[in-house]
């Protein structure tokens, strides 16, 4: 049976019925890091949900039948693809969980600190695209910028929450590396799902060998085991497939758009399975930076990665 076209009603919908685990996936983070990362080390954490990624897309390409698309790639394409893994993927996510370490009571602040991707996807494209910096895109960063402020002080604005400080810099700093991978992707026409599996693996063998170097690896427990699988084969794999669906099938601006549901999910999360208050400067906060990029939606749509 032939698949509608992107712009009918019916793949629009079923591209929202895609996104839907997408948000719920992605928003279990916050959640599952900070808890995993009371018994095993950041390294070793992103190691093994990295494998259970890679092991996801390889079934997925499998069932696909994609294993032929490699026959076309040249030397250069694969060592592209494990490159920007390991200039994108393996900071990005090594700052990212590191972050909800070290204050995994600011789990749902930090998570909102690292949805300034979109804002350094805007940044990267003017200083490496040399992409237009219009009047949209100043105050798209603006916006997101002030949201951030809210947050690191705690919404007294003159004075910095200090306690938290290391967490959000390093939720940012990350931030930055996938407005990177974001940027060096968009130049990548290779089919998605291979690329993915190829940027996944040379993440995997930078995360194997700092794990490695820091004290190698033990064999989790059952439970931690469970939580990885949750983590690396559901928010880094099946996700992120589910993600290329929906963007297929549905308009990039409004699927992207609806992503930034995920920092108030993950609120929800935090405060049903953790009790974790959802603050008005949390609110406040996400508004402001969800808002930067919502700002340019209107004339085009934002970055297609997470």
């Amino acid at each position: 049976m032939e698949r509608p076209p992107a712009s009918s009603p019916r793949a629009a919908g079923r591209a929202y019925l895609l996104l839907a685990p997408v948000i719920l996936l992605w928003a279990v983070n916050p959640l599952l890091v900070p808890a995993l990362s009371r018994s095993l080390p950041v390294p070793e954490i992103n190691f093994l949900a990295s494998l259970c990624a890679v092991l996801v897309l390889a079934a997925a390409i499998t069932a696909t039948r994609r294993w032929g698309t490699y026959r076309s790639w040249g030397p250069r394409d694969w060592g592209g693809a494990l490159l920007l893994g390991a200039v994108g993927i393996f900071p990005y996510s090594s700052l990212y969980f590191l972050a909800f370490s070290l204050a995994p009571e600011s789990a749902g602040a930090t998570n909102i600190i690292n949805y300034l991707w979109p804002i350094w996807t805007v940044v990267l494209s003017t200083l490496i695209l040399r992409e237009r910096l219009g009047w949209r895109k100043v105050l798209g960063l603006a916006l997101s910028f002030v949201g951030v402020y809210v947050i690191v002080s705690n919404g007294r604005f003159v004075e910095l929450d200090r306690s938290a400080l290391p967490a959000y810099l390093a939720a940012g700093s990350g931030a930055f590396f996938w407005g990177l991978f974001s940027i060096l992707g968009k130049r990548r026409s290779h089919d998605e799902m291979c690329s993915m599996l190829l940027y996944q693996a040379g993440a995997l063998v930078c995360f194997g060998a700092l794990a490695l170097s820091l004290g190698g690896l033990r064999l989790p427990s059952t439970r931690e085991l469970a939580g990885l699988a949750i983590l690396g084969g559901g928010s880094n794999g099946v996700a992120y497939l589910l993600w290329i669906l929906a963007l297929r099938r549905g308009d990039t601006s409004r699927i992207s758009s609806l992503a930034y549901l995920v920092p108030l999910v993950a609120l929800v999360y935090l405060r049903i399975f953790r009790g974790t208050p959802i603050t008005a400067v949390h609110l406040v906060a996400l508004v402001l930076v969800v808002a930067g990029p919502l700002v340019q939606l209107s004339r085009r749509g934002v970055p297609e990665q997470r």
